[in-house]
């Protein structure tokens, strides 16, 4: 499947559009200055990636999973490795580590946090392109990338949307990603929507780039 430089910056503008939605929702809810932004995204088939992601993929992350299906189906995950993930929480709610209450505050925080920044995603990739998708309860898990990416790459052909996410709250920088999995039919609707955006914009800016 080829994509084309326009569509995949017209899909990471739609990412940070929605993560910007997540961050001024994360702001209200937490009373703490947060900013989102994705630097970079790359797209290609599952198989391609794993070695493309420049992370370990045996490491151990804290990963939320929203699983949708619609006019695309898919999955999209929000991961962080376990020291950005514990970063994250002790940042947020001020809990460290030796406390009893760690793990279930780090499930019910990062879930939260996950469902808000992944429905922001989705949200702002079904608005602009007026596509209808149904979500299923977002999960919380703790995985490597070999293994959630795994039982899709089985099933031929698979692809995969990986973009870097950072995190800056205050004066604390965490790193995370999102990933989304889709089947190659999948992504090739969400590409035909996408480029028939592009071609609408262009026919309203017309030649002259006025209405």
């Amino acid at each position: 499947m080829q994509i084309t430089d326009e569509q995949r910056d017209a899909l990471q503008e739609l990412l940070n559009i929605g993560v910007g939605k997540a961050a001024g929702a994360l702001n209200q809810m937490l009373e703490k200055p947060i900013r989102l932004h994705i630097p970079s995204i790359c797209i290609g088939p599952i198989q391609e990636l794993q070695t493309a992601i420049d992370t370990d993929a045996a490491e151990f992350h804290a990963s939320v999973r929203l699983p949708f299906h619609g006019a695309f189906s898919g999955s999209t995950c929000l991961l962080f490795p376990t020291q950005s993930a514990a970063s994250l929480l002790t940042v947020l709610t001020g809990e460290t580590q030796n406390q009893d209450s760690w793990d279930s505050m780090k499930e019910a925080t990062l879930t939260e946090i996950g469902n808000i920044v992944l429905n922001g995603v989705m949200g702002s990739l079904t608005n602009v392109l007026q596509h209808c998708i149904t979500y299923s309860v977002p999960f919380y898990e703790e995985t490597t990338i070999q293994q959630l990416i795994q039982p899709r790459a089985t099933q031929t052909p698979e692809m995969m949307l990986w973009a870097q996410t950072r995190f800056t709250i205050e004066d604390y920088n965490i790193s995370g990603d999102i990933i989304l999995l889709m089947g190659v039919q999948d992504l090739g609707c969400l590409l035909q929507a996408i480029t028939a955006l592009l071609q609408t914009a262009d026919s309203c800016h017309g030649p002259t780039g006025t209405r």
